[in-house]
Formats: C-alpha cells, structure tokens, sequence
C-alpha cells in the first residue's frame, strides 16, 4: 500500500527508519515514478480495448483518478500533469521537452496555490526531475568516456545502458535533492546510491503484480493471493536489501 497508494501507516516504525538511513523513502511515496508506471498500463490496455484514438482520454482519465485516489499532494500533482502533458503530446504527434513540462506544472499549480512552493514534498520532486532533467545525460557520456579507456565505446555504451536507471537517474536525482533534505531533515545518507542501485529494478515488479493482486483479489480472492505471492517475492527483496544496507550504514 505505501508503493501502490503511498499509504505508510502499516509500515512497522524500525523499518521506516531504514528507508529514511538509506535514502529510499522516495519509493513508497507516490512521485513520478508511479505516475509513469500507472500511465504506461492505461495507456497500453488503452489501445487494446478502444483503439489508439481514444487511448489517451482513458489513459489521461486513468491517471486523472489514480491522482485523487492517492491523496493529490502537490509532488503527485506535478508528476500527474507532466505525466498528462507527455500524454497529449504523443496524441498530438509532438515530442515533449520536460523542462517546459516542469515548468508549466509548476506555474500551473503555484497560481492556484502560492504556498506550494514552501511544500517540502514539491520540492523534492520538483528538484529530483530537474535533476534528471539536466544531469542524466550529462552523466551518461562521463561514465560512457571513463569505461571507454578500458574496453569499447560500443561495450562501455551497453554498460552503462544496464545500471543506467539504478544507478546514473539515482545520481542526478540525488544532486539536487541532496541540498533540500540535508537543510530541511538533517541527514545525508551514504549507502543510498547502493541500495537505490539495488532495488530500484524490482520497483515494477512490485507495483504491476502488486496492483493485479489487488485487482484481482477484489473479484476472486484467491487468485488475487495466487498473484500476490509474485509481488511478495519482488517486495521481499526489496525491504531485506534496505535493512541489510541500513545495518551497514548503522555499524
């Protein structure tokens, strides 16, 4: 429920502690992440049940509802209106530039409430996406050019290619959230870019199975428990892979 609908109260207490030392808390808020992830499901089964016209009203609809039923907090609202902008340029055959994207949601959302910008939450996610924004590629040629000097350009590009959401979007992220969390919290985690490299490529495991299990389970309950066990496994790794990370940055 906290990576599905951002919902933490059933999260034990010690175990927060342990996304909050290893800087993964980000993954059982709702933030673009999950808005990408929920507006590539609607919009694939979209085009399968009414065809590729009509796909983006129920796709757009789609994240429209998921937004109000997760709460509608302004890091989710920026994520859903980029998410819905990005939707309606594809339909419209126009590529979308994302830092235009941020900035018409954030202009979007501080007139019709100014003290958005004082949210931490808006913050973090408006700074994160500008991070990846302006750092993802950047970091990619770098690294690209440092695995260069020891073997191919083609092998290098391919390396870096398999850790690039683990590891490269972890890093531009990170550049500008780091600043806001350290004055607003206090705390600099240091395993962070480890544990996100870790779990980050199991997230969708988590959210897809997840959200059929529920799906499921609503109308035959035991086939929803069947398909949660595949969640399970993808969910397990995830909190075992934190508390073990946690308890190095502990000793």
């Amino acid at each position: 429920t906290g990576i599905l609908l951002g919902v933490e109260t059933g999260i034990p207490a010690d175990l927060m502690d342990d996304f909050a030392a290893t800087g993964t808390t980000h993954i059982i808020v709702i933030s673009g992440f999950n808005i990408t992830i929920i507006a590539g499901i609607f919009a694939g089964l979209a085009r399968r049940l009414f065809g590729q016209r009509r796909a983006v009203w129920v796709a757009i609809a789609g994240v429209a509802v998921y937004t109000i039923f997760v709460g509608a907090s302004a890091a989710v609202v920026r994520a859903a209106l980029m998410g819905i902008l990005y939707l309606w340029g594809r339909h419209l055959g126009r590529g979308t530039f994302a830092p235009v994207s941020l900035a018409a949601a954030a202009i979007g959302m501080t007139v019709l409430n100014p003290y958005t910008l004082w949210d931490v939450g808006f913050q973090l996610s408006f700074a994160a996406t500008m991070g990846l924004v302006l750092y993802t590629e950047p970091l990619e040629r770098a690294f690209e050019r440092a695995l260069a000097r020891f073997t191919s350009a083609e092998r290098a590009q391919k390396a870096v290619g398999l850790v690039n959401d683990a590891l490269t979007v972890t890093l531009a992220a990170q550049i500008t959230t780091t600043p806001i969390i350290l004055y607003c919290f206090g705390r600099l985690s240091l395993v962070t870019l480890l544990t996100n490299f870790l779990i980050l490529p199991a997230q969708p495991g988590v959210m897809i199975w997840g959200g059929a299990a529920t799906l499921l389970g609503l109308v035959i309950e035991p086939l929803g428990q069947v398909v949660g066990w595949v969640a399970w496994v993808f969910l397990t790794y995830t909190i075992e892979v934190v508390r073990l990370t946690a308890l190095k940055l502990y000793d």
